[in-house]
């Protein structure tokens, strides 16, 4: 049966910690911090203890023989293994790979995309796939259709130089090194996505060592966005009023999904988390967040945390634009069945202009920069050379709020390649009509919204 952190915690500081850890759960935010509480307590427990890091999709084997070979020095050792997919059979890769294109799509950080990388790689070990192969063969191997979402994965694989992993003998090996135990002194601590049910190898880690479910629901979100604010601000020094935490809710759409008793959506906390670090941090020490600061510094999230139907329509994903649109009406409608049609969509308009804006603010800066727009780049020359400068351009001309990650912006900088600047003013000036229909009885704004995004599937 999995163990509560404080238990584990205890287990720490009475100098008896469990030499197998495994930390996981369905909230990304919740498992990384007990992973780094974890961490924190068995490094400040002993100070003297030698601390070996792996990388995301590290090969497990030699972190094994690591895990089972005794130190030269003889000194206590902690293994951390920040991400671990030795928990599923071949049976599964369908389910799997579901998830980790499901990650794929929703990540806003690195971090994050390495670890659904390391997932995919992971269903390619079990599939006896490699990344010399071509796409389509992958695609083929897999069972699933070749689509953008699974190139996209499969050149970050590439870019990042892992390797597919060993498929099912990870879970083996896992096992075997777990059962004979690993050198004295040594402690094993790893970190997987959601915790499996009805596995060997979890029950077995449990049995001899000790498992850690963060788990977020949506009857617990509130709860543990409440202790994740107040530890922030009292670590900052800083005031988080009650009124000012409501805004933050209204605005990021916490409220709207929350509110919706038809979906099962739980809003994502590390986005929410990011934004209360960056209000306690422009508050300063001894500062008070306010309702006010919230109302200013936070740009507001049609339709939930979620919902991203600009990125979307820039990567050129349509069809699945449309599907979005519809899915955020409905919603819409749900909630306030009074506010008409027009309304209701009418204020997905400005997402769209706002991404227009965007990449013509691209296409500014690459001419007076002479940058060929035209010739494609890889993410990592992007970040490294350009990103930031570009970032720099949109947010000083008032085309974005804050500078955009490089991931996301160099998605728009692909963008910018399929379009001249003169079809983005003419796109521009399209939506900007169907604003001045919308309200004056022109064009029915529900038709004139998906036949400009058909439009441009047909372009």
């Amino acid at each position: 049966m999995p163990k509560k952190l404080e238990t584990v915690l205890a287990q720490i500081e009475q100098n008896d910690p469990p030499r197998v850890l495994l930390v996981g759960g369905n909230s990304e935010f919740l498992s990384e911090q007990a992973f780094h509480h974890i961490r924190d307590a068995l490094v400040a427990k002993n100070p003297a203890l030698a601390v070996e890091t792996y990388e995301p999709g590290s090969e497990l084997a030699p972190i094994l023989d690591s895990f089972r070979t005794m130190s030269l020095f003889g000194s206590a050792r902690l293994l951390i293994v920040p991400e671990v997919n030795a928990f599923v059979s071949a049976k599964e890769i369908a389910s799997l790979y579901d998830k980790a294109a499901a990650d794929w799509k929703s990540a806003k950080t690195d971090r994050k995309r390495a670890s659904s990388a390391a997932k995919l790689l992971h269903v390619l070990g079990l599939a006896g796939c490699d990344l010399e192969m071509k796409d389509r063969g992958i695609a083929d191997t897999l069972g699933i259709t070749l689509d953008a979402t699974l190139t996209d994965l499969l050149a970050f694989c590439r870019n990042t130089g892992k390797k597919a992993g060993r498929g099912e003998d990870d879970a083996a090996m896992l096992m075997e090194a777990i059962s004979r135990g690993g050198a004295p002194g040594t402690i094993l601590l790893m970190r997987t996505a959601e915790v499996p049910r009805d596995s060997a190898t979890i029950d077995l880690i449990d049995k001899v060592g000790a498992v850690i479910v963060a788990n977020l629901t949506r009857d617990g979100f509130n709860s543990a966005l409440e202790q994740a604010i107040t530890s922030i601000a009292s670590d900052a020094n800083v005031k988080f009023e009650p009124q000012a935490i409501t805004r933050l809710r209204q605005r990021l759409g916490i409220e709207r999904v929350l509110a919706d008793k038809f979906s099962k959506d739980v809003p994502e906390m590390r986005g929410v988390v990011s934004e209360v670090e960056r209000l306690v941090t422009l508050a300063g020490s001894g500062g008070r967040v306010t309702a006010a600061m919230v109302e200013r510094e936070v740009a507001a999230i049609e339709g939930g945390a979620r919902y991203e139907l600009g990125s979307l329509f820039t990567e050129g994903k349509i069809l699945e634009a449309v599907a979005k649109l519809r899915e955020l009406v409905a919603q819409g409608r749900r909630e306030d069945p009074k506010m008409p049609v027009d309304l209701q969509y009418g204020r997905f308009l400005f997402p769209l202009a706002d991404e227009i804006r965007q990449i013509i603010g691209i296409h500014s800066w690459a001419r007076a920069h002479n940058v060929n727009l035209r010739q494609s780049m890889q993410y990592n020359r992007f970040k490294d050379t350009i990103a930031d400068k570009l970032g720099d351009y949109l947010k000083a001309h008032g085309l974005v709020r804050q500078r955009p990650h490089p991931f996301p912006l160099h998605k728009k900088f692909e963008a910018a390649r399929n379009s001249s600047e003169a079809e983005l003013f003419q796109a521009l000036a399209y939506v900007a009509d169907l604003e001045i229909q919308r309200k004056s009885g022109g064009l029915p704004v529900d038709i004139g919204i998906e036949t400009f995004l058909l439009s441009r599937l047909r372009g």
